[in-house]
């Protein structure tokens, strides 16, 4: 897997969940460079189960609530 999406469908997000999870990720991570490397090392299926699992706001630190909260605004 290389992108965001592949990972969404591969965890099998609702389609809601799925553009939560990809705009977090991008948010929090955003250089694109990085996209395929945290997808290829597992780091973004992990984020991917967090929202699946809506624990996605315990997992993360300050900033990613932050994120969050902007997102589900």
């Amino acid at each position: 897997m290389k992108t965001y999406e592949e990972v969404a469908k591969k965890h099998d997000l609702p389609l809601d969940t799925a553009e939560r999870f990809i705009l977090y990720m991008r948010r929090r991570w955003g250089d694109p460079k990085d996209e395929e490397i945290k997808c290829q090392v597992g780091y973004a299926s992990e984020w991917a189960e967090r929202f699946k699992y809506m624990v996605e706001y315990s997992a993360s630190d300050s900033e990613g609530q932050r994120i969050l909260r902007e997102i589900d605004k």
